[in-house]
């Protein structure tokens, strides 16, 4: 199948993430990832950056409605559309696409959408812009098929357990290492979502933001082996946990997927690994 990043490529845009508390949950990021925040009715808040954009609405805490992709322009979103349209495509009305955008969902429920940002992306004077988002699932086999055999997206790493079995896959949507990927655990839930900055130093300057402001890290710092990104983790006010990243791998669109074994060493070179299966 003809992949995304060889025809259509497509960058993770935005999340629209619920909450039961949606404006504290607003308030964080506003403050800790330097959003504009404007609202969008009476329980919902639309977070602007230059590089990093999310929506935050009334819901369940840790709740994903949709994960937003934007193409290039109106022409390829229309090639995309006409490629998936043997799909059942709904229309998608969100604050931070032009109109046209569209979605559709996966056999677990979670929603993808497709479309083109209202605005161009300018750089954040703290770089930061919103690269991927990970989720945990008790199936992995039906997500391949509908991600890759579907959709498009490429398969960049699998890590496997030591029967063979399948235990994680990372899939790109343009030449970086990933925008999306699957780890087998017991619930079907949001994993991560990542922040890309531009370097080392970058890191360690969102170290300290974080840290002036009394948020321990969950995990890292470290160096993944898939991706080979340094990293490290914090959770937000209802737990959920974000990643700042740098030096992620990018890739050719003929890049053949490479296998790792699932150890601690494979997530994190440097040390322990948050191990969800």
């Amino acid at each position: 199948m003809t992949t995304l990043q060889a025809t259509t490529p497509a960058r993770l845009h935005h999340l629209h993430l619920t909450s039961a508390d949606p404006e504290r949950l607003s308030a964080f990021y506003s403050r800790m990832l330097d959003y504009e925040t404007t609202r969008a009715g009476d329980d919902a808040y639309v977070l602007s950056g230059g590089e990093r954009n999310l929506v935050v609405s009334k819901g369940g805490d840790g709740g994903v409605a949709f994960m937003a992709y934007a193409v290039k322009d109106i022409a390829s979103l229309e090639r995309l559309r006409e490629r998936l349209s043997a799909a059942a495509l709904e229309p998608v009305h969100s604050p931070l696409f032009a109109e046209g955008a569209f979605g559709l969902g996966d056999p677990q429920g979670r929603r993808i959408a497709f479309g083109v940002a209202r605005k161009a992306a300018i750089p954040d004077a703290r770089p930061g812009r919103l690269q991927h988002v990970v989720f945990q699932t008790t199936a992995l086999a039906p997500l391949l098929e509908f991600y890759v055999d579907r959709l498009g997206f490429a398969i960049s790493d699998k890590v496997v357990n030591e029967n063979g079995s399948l235990a994680v896959f990372f899939i790109r949507s343009d030449e970086e290492h990933h925008s999306l990927a699957f780890f087998l655990g017991s619930k079907n839930e949001l994993d991560h979502h990542a922040y890309e900055t531009s370097c080392w130093n970058d890191i360690r300057d969102w170290g300290d933001r974080f840290g002036q402001n009394r948020i321990p890290m969950f995990w890292g710092p470290g160096r993944h082996g898939p991706g080979n990104n340094l990293f490290f983790m914090v959770r937000d006010p209802d737990g959920n946990k974000l990643e700042l990243s740098a030096e992620l791998e990018t890739f050719g669109p003929d890049q053949a997927p490479r296998t790792w074994p699932n150890t601690e060493h494979t997530l994190n070179y440097w040390g322990g690994a948050w191990m969800r299966s």
